[in-house]
């Protein structure tokens, strides 16, 4: 289980965990509460709905979880259903990241403009590479968006790529580029 497995992180020496939630929101309660009363602050705690929270499901999450200390918590509402973050007070989408919704540069204006997210996931695999990846990336540093630098199960070549851009983007605030640690094998070394 979830407990189980972030011991076994701790003993690699990982301090942030990102726990993909967004089946039960009572179960996701209390998985992160459990957490946080087993290894108190030693984790940061991110969460990833993975689309799974309606607005008002979401909003029921963060009071929820307000006094553990999450991070933020990754695309709680599915793709096409944005508007209804309006729901949601500034503060609360100040910790929402839009991952799914954010698809392309289009996409991460027209958000900025209504300050549905508080923060960008850009992948290179999701947004057409490098160059629209640094085009999400200007759009964001203009709106004071945080960035934050995900990927999916890929070859170190891409994750090298796309922690370049992160390193070349002022407003980058976190990286979860591992995705090279699932592959059976890669095609490049070191």
């Amino acid at each position: 289980g979830t407990l189980e497995d972030a011991a076994e992180y701790k003993d690699m020496g990982f301090k942030i965990l990102k726990i993909k939630t967004g089946l039960d929101i009572n179960e996701d309660i209390e998985r992160v509460a459990k957490l946080k009363e087993k290894f108190g602050n030693y984790f940061i705690i991110r969460v990833d709905a993975n689309q799974g929270y309606t607005a008002t499901q979401t909003k029921q999450f963060i009071d929820a979880t307000s006094n553990l200390g999450l991070e933020l918590i990754e695309q709680p509402i599915k793709v096409g259903q944005e508007k209804t973050i309006e729901e949601l007070s500034e503060g609360e989408r100040k910790i929402l990241c839009g991952d799914e919704s954010l698809k392309n540069p289009t996409a991460a204006l027209h958000f900025a403009a209504l300050q549905y997210f508080g923060i960008y996931n850009i992948k290179l695999m999701k947004c057409g590479g490098v160059y629209g990846a640094r085009q999400i990336a200007t759009i964001a540093e203009q709106a004071n968006i945080d960035l934050f630098w995900g990927c999916n199960d890929e070859s170190i070549v891409s994750i090298t790529a796309a922690l370049h851009v992160a390193y070349a983007s002022r407003n980058t605030k976190y990286i979860d580029l591992d995705g090279s640690f699932d592959l059976a094998e890669d095609i490049v070394q070191g």
